[in-house]
């Protein structure tokens, strides 16, 4: 397992920013957030163009502000407020058994959700039957 903590070395953007966020679900353990215009630039039909690599990680700037376990599901969407690392890295506390990517990484003191898809995922409405 690497831990990816090195994150302490790398300092803040001067400019904090707003920016709104959608979640898309990798199978691994990569930067799994982007912003909403970077996805609307994006491209298929582009083999230069990569949804990996205009994703980002994410971390709170205190524990406190850490997001709720309901969200973090595909088509998520949250607005956050704070600062990006200046260096490609990984959220501090990271953990992965992978060796990810490293990828930009954006530091936030404050959350709205817009948009939760979590009861969209649940398990008992995915196994529910019509006839109940």
């Amino acid at each position: 397992m690497i831990s990816c903590s090195e994150i302490g070395t790398n300092k803040l953007e001067e400019k904090e920013e707003t920016i709104e966020l959608t979640y898309i679900a990798w199978t691994c353990d990569c930067a799994n957030w982007t912003s909403i215009e970077e996805l609307k630039k994006y491209n298929p039909d582009n083999s230069d163009d990569s949804l990996a690599k205009i994703s980002i990680f994410i971390e709170h700037a205190d524990i406190s502000q850490a997001l709720p376990d309901t969200i973090g599901y595909t088509g998520d969407i949250i607005k956050l407020t704070g600062k990006f690392y200046k260096e490609k890295g990984f959220p501090k506390d990271y953990k992965s058994f992978e060796n990810p990517d490293k990828a930009r990484v954006f530091r936030y003191t404050s959350y709205k959700i817009v948009k939760s898809t979590y009861n969209e995922f649940k398990i008992d409405k995915i196994y529910d039957s019509p006839n109940n």
